[in-house]
């Protein structure tokens, strides 16, 4: 079949996603309408020879919808496969116009949130109701629901049925490629101790919640040195400032191969996401072998609870134990084990087969 992919936040995980869901279904024709109207970075390149057709999708709201509706007549995809909320709610309301308009073809539409814009942490009450209740009207333009987490599939089917019409939803989970760069077991953590956020300094990823852990971390073991990998997302410079003012180096964007080698010298990762999808950055780290703690969010609830923290207290003491004993002592077998790419191709291929109507197959469990 062939599938088009949405989105308008084409960078970091997303579009490794994007990218990945591509090459794991060569069977099928994907065409790619994207841009990253949502951050102040050039969206991702594209592998070659992954997608048959690159669209550029505007960044105006309406611009966008009849860029969809255009791309949907012009190559008459099989799916349109719509990443993230704002995509979510540009290829739905194009695909109630095709419904309604003479002429018109509506075509089904699978929806992968990767976080919704109603988790967000850092927006008042009243726009995540906002959001919240957009996600609900639009829920039943949604053919399949193809949440990239547990938690993102818990929260999309609690959207509920609205109109008395359900919505099949299958978690499609975030995986690595085995010909990821990124080399297994490749950890070698130098001396003195590093401990370090992967990461774009963004509100999501709590800054100031990195800083309170180090401040702990350095009453016990003033050795040990604090680095975020990554760099502002060029809205708020004054995240940047307050790791600066805290003694905690800011790399800048690295190349990839250095990207990785700078994560395997790390002793330690802390992951303080406020809120999340699931994380590429997990997965990756996961890969390279460093010792991983999380934030305990809802996101997150597939990682082991030994990993997980809840204050810069508790990450601090338990980041104290990881480093005295030089290993991590939580069993990540489990989630590894849910986050193959056999398991996400398998996932995938279900959903694009109920979403044109095809028997459904057993799922990958």
């Amino acid at each position: 079949m062939r599938v088009l992919h949405v989105t308008d936040c084409f960078l970091g995980g997303v579009a490794t996603a994007v990218d990945q869901y591509a090459q794991l279904t060569p069977e099928h024709e994907h065409l790619l309408l994207a841009n990253n109207a949502r951050g102040s970075d050039a969206p991702a390149q594209r592998t070659p020879g992954v997608f048959l057709t690159d669209l550029e999708l505007p960044a105006s709201p309406g611009a966008a919808v009849r860029a969809v509706r255009d791309a949907v007549r012009s190559h008459r995809p099989d799916v349109v496969h719509a990443h993230s909320s704002f995509a979510g709610a540009y290829v739905r309301i194009a695909a109630a116009l095709d419904h309604l308009l003479p002429g018109s073809e509506a075509r089904p539409v699978l929806y992968t949130p990767h976080s919704f814009a109603f988790e967000r942490a850092d927006i008042s009450a009243w726009k995540r109701s906002l959001f919240r209740s957009m996600e609900k009207v639009l829920y039943p333009l949604t053919s399949v629901g193809a949440p990239c987490a547990d938690r993102e599939g818990e929260l999309m089917a609690g959207l509920g049925s609205r109109f008395g019409r359900d919505v099949p939803v299958i978690v499609v989970p975030n995986a690595l490629l085995d010909d990821h760069p990124a080399a297994p077991d490749s950890w070698a953590p130098t001396n003195p101790p590093t401990v370090g956020v992967v990461s774009r300094v963004t509100p999501q990823r709590d800054p100031a919640f990195f800083v309170e852990t180090a401040k702990r971390i350095r009453e016990a073991r003033p050795d040990v040195r604090f680095t975020w990998i990554g760099d502002g997302d060029g809205k708020d410079a004054t995240l940047t400032d307050l790791l600066a003012e805290a003694d905690i180096e800011v790399t800048g964007w690295l190349s990839g191969e250095e990207l990785r080698r700078h994560i395997s010298e790390l002793s330690l990762v802390i992951h303080t996401a406020r809120w999340d999808g699931f994380p590429m950055s997990v997965l990756e780290v996961r890969r390279i072998g460093v010792p991983l703690l999380v934030r305990d969010i809802p996101a997150l609830q597939e990682c082991p609870a030994s990993a997980r923290f809840g204050t810069p207290e508790e990450a601090a003491e338990k980041a104290l134990t990881i480093l005295g004993e030089g290993r991590d002592p939580a069993h990540w077998d489990g989630l590894d084990r849910a986050h193959t790419p056999d398991r996400q191709r398998d996932r995938l291929t279900e959903a694009y087969r109920l979403a044109v109507g095809l028997p459904k197959e057993k799922v990958t469990v």
